[in-house]
């Protein structure tokens, strides 16, 4: 299970900085939904995300929070917003 903090993802710099940390990205990853797509193709192993205070994600900006959850769903990522 990987905990992502909403608070730390109101914005698109706030949410890829928290991505890469908590998802352990590589230090080429592009700071862009393509990337993080790019990314999470490679892996082999599906986590569980939980999106901690996830209101303050959705409220920062709701199409780009959107697009992420789309990105999770289509590497087959459980999220769970709480």
């Amino acid at each position: 299970m990987i905990i992502l903090d909403g608070r730390q993802m109101a914005d698109r710099d706030g949410m890829h900085a928290e991505l890469k940390e908590k998802l352990s990205l590589p230090e080429y990853y592009g700071n862009n939904l393509d990337a993080l797509n790019d990314c999470l193709s490679e892996r082999t192993e599906r986590e569980l995300i939980v999106i901690a205070d996830a209101g303050e994600f959705l409220e920062g900006s709701e199409d780009y929070a959107l697009g992420l959850l789309r990105v999770f769903a289509d590497n087959d990522m459980q999220v769970l917003l709480s």
